[in-house]
């Protein structure tokens, strides 16, 4: 599992994910058969992708660092989440898991893998000090059990999502190696065999024409951003002439 390295591997992912969400109930029929939001034109935003033979994408994740915007769970639980950035921590969402294997038990081996190379991002290079995650109540036990994350958020339902069900999760990215220590297999889930950096640092960065493909062309992402975003996206790609694409699709 690696950044994805193409707007094809992206555009792939945005797929997964929605067939994963459709098949769950997440997502009404969408025509462009992608699942994505304002946040993954952040440049700062990084999409890992499982690819099978050097062409399938068989699961992805996404990491997304706090931004102008905030993260996409301020939706329900901002005030979770402020009190963590009022404490002075550094924070960061896991989102838009998906693997072409819905069940959880049978996708158990990936989702660890998925998770280590988050953590590793978080760690190594962003310096996080929480990765914070929105779950469907009956995942909780695998997030508590194997991958450490404790309580952020009670249970609520989710608009994005279809208001289907969700909890706040944490991982206290300080404490990971003190809570690990006398467990072997956590200590080797965590600390054993990081992720080179040059490999989490080959990030995509989406192009004028990427962004005006997936945002603007095939899907409403832009219209339907609100202005704060439009803000953001303005000082991360000047390039870009954002008002005239807004214009366009009014």
């Amino acid at each position: 599992m690696r950044p994805a390295a193409s707007r094809q591997e992206l555009e792939d992912a945005y797929r997964l994910v929605y067939s994963s969400y459709l098949q769950r109930g997440y997502v009404p029929p969408d025509p462009s058969r992608m699942r994505l939001s304002v946040f993954n034109a952040f440049p700062t935003t990084v999409t890992f992708v499982a690819v099978l033979r050097s062409r399938q994408i068989i699961a992805t994740v996404s990491l997304v660092p706090d931004s102008p915007i905030g993260l996409p769970m301020d939706e329900i639980y901002h005030a979770e989440v402020q009190k963590l950035r009022d404490q002075g921590r550094s924070v960061a969402e896991v989102t838009m898991l998906a693997d072409r294997r819905l069940e959880i038990r049978r996708s158990l081996s990936m989702l660890l893998l998925m998770m280590k190379r988050v953590f590793d991002l978080a760690t190594l290079v962003l310096n996080a000090n929480d990765l914070c995650i929105t779950i469907n109540p009956r995942h909780e036990t695998y997030y508590e059990r194997y991958l450490l994350f404790s309580h952020l958020g009670g249970l609520k339902t989710y608009p994005s999502v279809r208001s289907n069900p969700a909890l706040a999760r944490r991982l206290d990215l300080d404490t990971v190696r003190s809570r690990c220590e006398g467990n072997e297999e956590l200590i080797n889930e965590f600390f054993r065999d990081r992720t080179p950096l040059d490999v989490l640092l080959a990030t995509y960065r989406m192009t004028p024409d990427d962004l005006h493909y997936f945002l603007v062309e095939r899907t409403p992402v832009l219209q339907e951003a609100p202005q704060e975003a439009v803000r953001a996206l303005e000082w991360f790609y000047p390039e870009c002439p954002w008002g005239e694409w807004r214009a366009a699709e009014a």
